[in-house]
């Protein structure tokens, strides 16, 4: 996906562009691709000058072979267009390819399962959602590939040794987790970690 995404950056970098200039420009591979609907949204939340995703995988549009996963593209409400240099491009498409392939994720986990729905969280309580198995599973992945992008993955085994010290800047999700859950004796904690630890070959051998 990210070598889909780098085919874009003639497109982008140095041009300013609207909003929907920016989600059809982006978007539009990523909807062929992954049958995928494209929304934008403002949130005050995003800085000046940046832009963020979210999306949504629906299980039951999957089960009836209908697009299944919507992607929110969620700009600053003050910005009008956007300039992307190098680094806003690669910031940008990172994020994008953690958010999708966090719900593939979540698309294969319902498949394997003949879409039923065990997933039963409270997705307004940070502590119900992020401890639930599903997600779990899917964020491992997104750790895992953050912190390839940090190191190796011997040195990712010793990070995760002292997963305590993880900083933002080498996984803002495990960052988060940790944050969140109040340290490596928490049993999601220690759950997370280990399929991590499972998962870091896969991941290492799909980038």
């Amino acid at each position: 996906m990210h070598d889909l995404m780098l085919n874009l950056k003639k497109d982008l970098i140095g041009v300013p562009r609207t909003k929907n200039e920016i989600a059809e420009i982006i978007g539009k591979p990523i909807s062929e691709t992954f049958r995928a609907d494209i929304l934008t949204c403002d949130a005050n939340e995003v800085d000046i000058g940046d832009l963020n995703f979210s999306a949504y995988y629906d299980y039951e549009l999957d089960s009836m072979n209908r697009p299944c996963i919507q992607v929110y593209f969620v700009f600053n409400p003050l910005d009008k267009t956007l300039i992307f240099d190098d680094e806003l491009f690669s910031n940008v498409i990172k994020r994008l390819c953690d958010t999708i392939s966090h719900e593939q994720i979540h698309q294969r986990q319902y498949r394997s399962r003949f879409w039923e729905d065990t997933y039963n969280v409270n997705v307004d309580d940070p502590i119900s959602y992020l401890s639930n198995k599903d997600e779990i599973d899917a964020y491992s992945y997104n750790i895992a590939n953050e912190l390839l992008d940090y190191t190796d993955a011997q040195n990712v085994l010793t990070l995760l040794a002292d997963a305590s010290k993880i900083t933002i800047e080498q996984s803002v999700n495990l960052w988060a987790y940790m944050n969140l859950f109040g340290g490596t004796n928490n049993p999601t904690i220690k759950r997370l970690l280990k399929k991590i630890i499972k998962v870091l070959p896969e991941v290492e051998k799909e980038r």
